[in-house]
């Protein structure tokens, strides 16, 4: 309403300040890098903090034709219920309540422990990554496991997942943004696509 068009998205509302926050970090500006049509042209997708079921259900649907007709894509739901959304997935994490930072730490130890992340667009587009590295050199499998209360095995599959596709696409929302730490939620999961490379290109 501020320009006077219906036609420009943006998260100028409170509800959105921690992803704004996260955006603004990690990307320099609150511009989601990413479109609809990923949903389709992605072939691993993590929803956290996001009953879509429910809270979207237009897109949900368009998720689930999507899934239909690529058996193959991969769903990962993080969420510590069990949703109607977790029907469609190919793996639920039931996470601890407030573990999701200690989660995608965990999820990058392991990409880069399996060499799974991409230096050249590290080298390229960003700045920090050492420091990130080291942060998350003490979230081990074990940890990251025992705090947030879901099985070493389903950590090591998600990572996998995440690290052998060629694209990758994050879906979330307020179960991540409205949270004492949203905005540190949101960056450890952009965090993940800078490390990996999967991000402003087709499905990702």
């Amino acid at each position: 309403t501020l320009t006077g068009t219906n036609n420009i998205a943006s998260n100028s509302r409170l509800c959105m300040s921690s992803a704004v926050v996260g955006y603004k970090r990690s990307l320099g500006a609150d511009a989601p890098p990413c479109s609809y049509t990923d949903i389709e042209q992605s072939q691993c997708l993590l929803i956290a903090g996001s009953n879509m079921a429910w809270a979207h259900p237009v897109l949900f649907r368009r998720l689930e034709a999507a899934k239909a007709e690529q058996p193959d894509k991969r769903i990962i739901v993080i969420d510590p219920r069990r949703t109607d959304t977790c029907e469609i997935a190919d793996l639920h994490l039931a996470l601890r309540p407030g573990t999701d930072v200690a989660l995608f730490h965990g999820l990058l130890h392991l990409l880069i422990e399996q060499r799974q992340i991409d230096h050249a667009f590290i080298a390229a587009h960003t700045d920090g990554f050492e420091a990130l590295q080291s942060l998350v050199e003490r979230y081990t499998p074990a940890l990251v496991a025992a705090e947030c209360g879901i099985s070493e095995g389903d950590l090591r599959l998600a990572a996998s997942w995440i690290g052998d596709t060629q694209s990758f696409l994050s879906l979330w929302c307020m179960g991540l943004n409205q949270s004492s730490a949203g905005s540190a939620k949101n960056n450890a999961l952009i965090n993940l696509h800078l490390a990996t490379g999967q991000i402003g290109k087709v499905g990702s």
